[in-house]
């Protein structure tokens, strides 16, 4: 039984997302072996930490040792990859930093920034349409949830984590 989404995630909940995103080329369910190799877990941990995740509705087990992400699971990484980008573009063009390092500490804040604040980041930033690597920047509101539509941003996601691979 599904339970219900948050809105707001830890860096676990998060890197599982992004994992079974990963792992799961073309949209197709991940594969439980997959998704605790990109982890660096054993397949035990991750099935264990799966079942949370499947409660808080997050995650659907769509059949032996294949997970797919939720409409919600969607959007909370829709929605993280969009925060990262923006506060990339700020980093670089405000603040001038180097690509890669504002990647970096990005990834180091980005499940820290609320929502709203994001929102105002990237309005000052005339709401960017591309990360400073390239990258789509899927915004809030915008009906990206798709696969194919999360490919663009993938290499700046591999950057995003170090689980990435």
């Amino acid at each position: 039984m599904e339970g219900k989404a948050s809105n707001k995630v830890s860096k676990r909940a998060f890197d599982y997302l992004l994992a079974i995103y990963i792992a799961s080329p073309g949209g197709k369910p991940a594969r439980l072996v997959d998704i605790s190799e990109i982890l660096g877990v054993s397949a035990p941990s991750a099935h264990e930490y799966l079942a949370e995740l499947i409660n808080q509705g997050l995650v659907a087990k769509t059949g032996r040792g294949l997970y797919s992400l939720t409409p919600a699971g969607k959007r909370i990484l829709m929605k993280r990859i969009w925060i990262h980008g923006v506060l990339e573009e700020m980093l670089v063009r405000i603040f001038k930093i180097e690509i890669d390092s504002a990647c970096s500490i990005a990834s180091q804040i980005d499940l820290e920034v609320e929502e709203e604040n994001a929102e105002k980041i990237c309005s000052m930033l005339g709401h960017p349409r591309k990360c400073p690597h390239g990258y789509i920047i899927p915004h809030t509101g915008e009906s990206i949830t798709d696969h194919a539509e999360l490919e663009h941003s993938k290499p700046c996601i591999k950057i995003l984590r170090k689980i990435g691979h």
